[in-house]
Formats: C-alpha cells, structure tokens, sequence
C-alpha cells in the first residue's frame, strides 16, 4: 500500500525498519545504513537517527564491526515447578537440547554436602545447550546420584528430564530450592551460546526434591541475559514458595 504524501522522511524510515523487524527473522542482520537509505530514498542521516530510536526501543541492537541486528524477544519463564521443555512448548515455540559434556564423577565434599550421599558415590553430570526455535537459550549442568538413577543414557536426555524421571523412576520433583544472579559467563559458555564474553547473563541454581523429600538433582544454569526473563509476582504469604518453585530442566 503506497504511503500517504505527507509521511514524513523520518516516518518513511521508521516505517520502512518496523516492517523489516516484523517480516524478517529475530536475530538478522540488516543491510548497511547507505543500503537501507537508498531503499526507502531518505538520507542517510534519517536512517541512522531511525536505528538509534529503535535501538532504544531494544527492537533492534548495534554491534560494533557487525552492523545492525533485529533484538531478540525475550522468553519470559515463571517461577513455578514446570520445565523447560513443557514451557517453550507452551509458548508455541519448539524446544530442543544439545549434549555438550555427558560422564561420570565422584562427589567430592561440595557435592555430597548438597546432594546428601556419601562422599564418593557415583554421580552423573551432563551439560545440554538449551534452544527454542533453534535459539540458544542457555547451557545447563545437571548431578544426579547413579543410586537413584541408573542406566541414563545420553539418547534419553533430548526432551524433558523430569518426564523422563517420573516415567522411568516414579519420581516427581515437588520442590526446587534455587537462587538466582546476574553474571558474566566463562569463555567455554561464551562460545557454546554463541555469545560475547562480557555479555550479561543469568545465573541459576537449583536443588530439586521428589515427593519424599530427598534432594535428588542439582543443576547450574547459565541463560542470556536478553533473551530470558523470570517473572515473579511476590506477596507477604507465598513469597518463599514462589521463590522455590522452579525448575528449567
């Protein structure tokens, strides 16, 4: 539909950028600002002052030495007992996982403090890249005690663990103690989501509990920070449940 005469140079850009932002997908890279001028004929100078109110829109997000690149949105999570899989698939977005470390270990003192086995019992810990849509959403370290949890393969961990806990084992986790930070991810993360190193990320722990009270998993998480937020809606009686109810496995 052809545009009104009295658009404006500036609103011929906008527009001409929004359309961009909504037809292409999260995450392109959009051509040069000289490129862009002269598609939409404006100066320029007009482009630029365009891209720079959309980039504080967080629509779109400069790069140096990259160019200009559409924002992506934010999968939002809550703060209760659901996991990653189920809650992408929610969303209508397409959850998928990637192995990146997958062995055996013995708990030293840290983790049979927190897991609540002897020291030197068997543990398996995995590392998945988790994506929705086929974007790199965070990297996810998991220790579970062999005891409870033998015969894992790296073949069963490609959906949701706790559906795979609860059918294979007659576990449910009901609870999950979990404290959350901001952080700057490790060089090793860094690479694995694809991201720069001084990038702001989150930062999880959690301790999870099945219906008999034992603390059966812990897991580290690291998100980007742009692209995953938590709501929380607190009040004075369920504040620490709240809290506690979480899980992203």
């Amino acid at each position: 539909m052809p545009l009104a005469n009295n658009v404006t140079a500036s609103q011929k850009a906008r527009l001409h950028l929004l359309n961009l932002i909504v037809s292409l997908p999260q995450g392109s890279r959009l051509k040069g600002e000289r490129e862009l001028a002269q598609d939409c004929q404006v100066a320029r100078m007009t482009i630029r002052r365009a891209i720079d109110l959309l980039i504080q829109e967080q629509k779109l997000e400069r790069r140096p030495g990259s160019g200009t690149f559409i924002t992506y949105t934010p999968i939002t999570h809550e703060f209760r007992l659901k996991s990653f899989t189920e809650e992408m698939t929610d969303l209508g977005l397409k959850p998928s996982s990637k192995i990146l470390e997958f062995k055996y270990l013995k708990a030293d003192f840290s983790k049979s403090s927190i897991l609540n086995v002897p020291i030197g019992s068997e543990l398996l810990t995995f590392s998945r890249l988790r994506l929705a849509d086929g974007v790199a959403l965070g990297v996810e370290t998991v220790f579970l005690p062999t005891a409870y949890f033998p015969n894992i393969s790296e073949a069963d961990l490609s959906g949701s663990l706790y559906t795979l806990l609860h059918e294979r084992y007659g576990i449910k986790i009901i609870n999950a103690n979990t404290s959350l930070a901001a952080s700057i991810p490790s060089q090793e993360i860094a690479d694995q989501l694809k991201i720069q190193k001084n990038k702001a990320c989150l930062e999880l722990t959690m301790i999870d509990l099945d219906q008999n009270g034992r603390i059966i998993m812990l897991a580290e998480c690291v998100y980007v920070g742009d692209q995953y937020k938590f709501n929380l809606s607190p009040n004075r009686d369920n504040l620490e449940i709240d809290i506690r109810e979480k899980d992203v496995s």
